[in-house]
């Protein structure tokens, strides 16, 4: 009899990894979507109040990809080599939004306008953040960038928001699954 047999400790195996990998990435992009919409939303009741929440989400954007890029690293990749490309990216998006609220301040924006413009710079900053880091981003960036796009055009923003969020958070469950024929270094390649 087979030695492995004999023992009742169960295995772990890279699937059973991969799957709880997906879910919690999955997780993790449903955050990051509730907490932009909830942002680009409440900008339409309360520009001017939703300055310290716009500026936090950033920073929670860089936490938050910095952790992805953990979870998924390259061969050769430190956290120190990294991390300060990251963190120079999200300092910039940081800066942009900033920015907009001197524009707001100084009355060359509307107030009306901060939420989708706050939010096509965050759009922007997790679609290139993606781009450089890891390819789930691309997809959060992307239905960032269509919410902001859908709320300039349609008055009940929440539903199609909703939609895009759920959207996502399939396309990165199934995406970040490994198809059993697939070489670790092939799944977490893009």
């Amino acid at each position: 009899m087979d030695e492995s047999m004999t023992h009742d400790e169960p295995k772990t195996t890279k699937t059973g990894f991969s799957s709880r990998k997906a879910i919690f990435e999955g997780i993790i992009g449903a955050a990051m979507l509730f907490l932009a919409f909830a942002a680009i939303a409440s900008s339409d009741v309360s520009a001017i109040g939703t300055h310290f929440y716009w500026s936090a989400l950033v920073i929670c954007f860089a936490l938050v990809t910095l952790a992805i890029d953990r979870l998924h690293p390259r061969k050769g990749s430190s956290l120190a080599r990294v991390a300060l490309p990251i963190l120079l990216h999200w300092v910039g998006v940081f800066l942009a939004i900033e920015l907009v609220y001197f524009f707001v301040g100084t009355g060359r924006i509307a107030n009306l306008d901060t939420g989708l413009t706050n939010a096509l710079i965050l759009a922007l900053g997790t679609y290139l953040a993606g781009v450089h880091s890891n390819w789930r981003l691309m997809l959060v960036g992307v239905a960032i960038g269509l919410a902001a796009a859908g709320t300039a055009f349609l008055e009940e923003y929440l539903w199609v928001m909703l939609g895009l969020a759920v959207l996502v958070i399939v396309v990165l469950v199934l995406g970040s699954r490994r198809p059993s024929s697939a070489t670790p270094a092939m799944a977490d390649d893009f």
